[in-house]
């Protein structure tokens, strides 16, 4: 019995450190300090004027199982920048928005943006 009680309380404590990694906000100053992220050009900065923070969804665990679409590439760039300033960087680099709307389906006719890109400190 005591051995059950262990394992529950073990998933219990696993799936509340995963939703809280979802319920995750934007700090240092959130939106005030997003628009600070300059977007660079790859041809604008030499390879050793920055240094790489993150890859943009992509180095987070959660994109294994969903990756983040928005209405629009002006809303997608925005959390770009915002995820940058949380971490941070000062600025993106080779920032790419695709459009994910489904064509093979008939239904699926909601406009779904993927933007991803590099975080970057600028030196």
């Amino acid at each position: 019995m005591k051995l059950r009680s262990s394992r529950f309380s073990t998933l219990v404590a696993v799936a509340a450190y995963v939703l809280s990694g979802c319920a995750s906000s934007p700090q240092n100053g959130g939106e005030g300090r997003a628009t600070e992220v300059k977007i660079y050009e790859s041809a604008q900065l030499a390879q050793d004027q920055y240094e790489l923070v993150r890859y943009l969804p992509v180095d987070s665990w959660r994109t294994a199982f969903w990756l983040p679409t928005y209405s629009s590439q002006a809303e997608g760039i925005a959390s770009l920048q915002a995820e940058a300033t949380r971490l941070g960087a000062n600025g993106l680099i080779d920032v790419s928005c695709l459009d994910q709307r489904s064509s093979i389906w008939p239904w699926n006719r909601e406009h779904a943006v993927l933007c991803y890109g590099n975080a970057i400190r600028v030196r």
